[in-house]
């Protein structure tokens, strides 16, 4: 098991032209939509970046090099207006992805952002035995700490009252699991830093509150 801190790269945020897109949804159609994901990011010299998968818009934040960073940073904050910032700037689209051989379990959904690690870090801090909600996005998980595991649920947008015998989709040990979002926290912070460094470079002010806000470390 392991896991991986993505952000939401999305073709249509970085094109420049209007490309053809395929017809077919990316289940269908993933290497039709993997080429039109790269040909539509490579006119922000994106073309480089490798998805988690085909048919997806995520990447790994640690695989981005700082001449992408930067494109990512100035396309994060081309419509704010920097001199009243503080209620303008969105966290950046992505969240954890939970990989075990090779394929992906979970992944961040609509609207899910990396500040959600936030989440993920209140895990070890509940109650066992009962069932949590998870945000991710829309849908969302329930998760339950257990001797020693933790169990996740499928996808879900119902409230947990309205939620009847939740299932057990994945479960991991606890202990790995708390390894490795004390991980994907450190590579966090280094983003925030590398984000700052960005922002310091392009001359904009208040660089070390935008990027907490961008990365939701606040």
């Amino acid at each position: 098991m392991k896991l991986i801190n993505t952000i939401e790269i999305s073709p249509y945020d970085y094109s420049e032209k209007e490309y053809e897109y395929p017809k077919g949804s990316s289940l269908e159609l993933p290497d039709e939509w993997n080429e039109f994901w790269i040909k539509c990011i490579s006119d922000k010299k994106l073309g480089n970046l490798t998805a988690i998968k085909k048919g997806s818009y995520l990447v790994d934040i640690e695989a981005i090099n700082d001449e992408e960073l930067e494109e990512i940073v100035k396309n994060e904050l081309k419509e704010v207006e920097l001199d009243d910032f503080e209620e303008q700037i969105s966290k950046i689209f992505g969240g954890i992805v939970i990989i075990e051989n090779e394929i992906s379990l979970i992944e961040p959904t609509c609207c899910g952002d990396i500040g959600n690690l936030i989440e993920w870090e209140s895990i070890f801090e509940v109650k066992s035995n009962t069932w949590h909600q998870l945000w991710i996005g829309h849908p969302w998980l329930f998760y339950k700490k257990e001797k020693g595991y933790v169990d996740f649920s499928n996808y879900t947008e119902l409230n947990l009252d309205n939620f009847e015998d939740i299932k057990s989709k994945f479960q991991f040990s606890e202990e790995e699991l708390k390894k490795e979002i004390e991980r994907i926290r450190i590579g966090q912070n280094t983003f925030e830093k590398r984000i700052r460094t960005i922002l310091n470079k392009l001359g904009i002010n208040n660089s070390e509150r935008i990027a907490k806000l961008m990365t939701g470390n606040e």
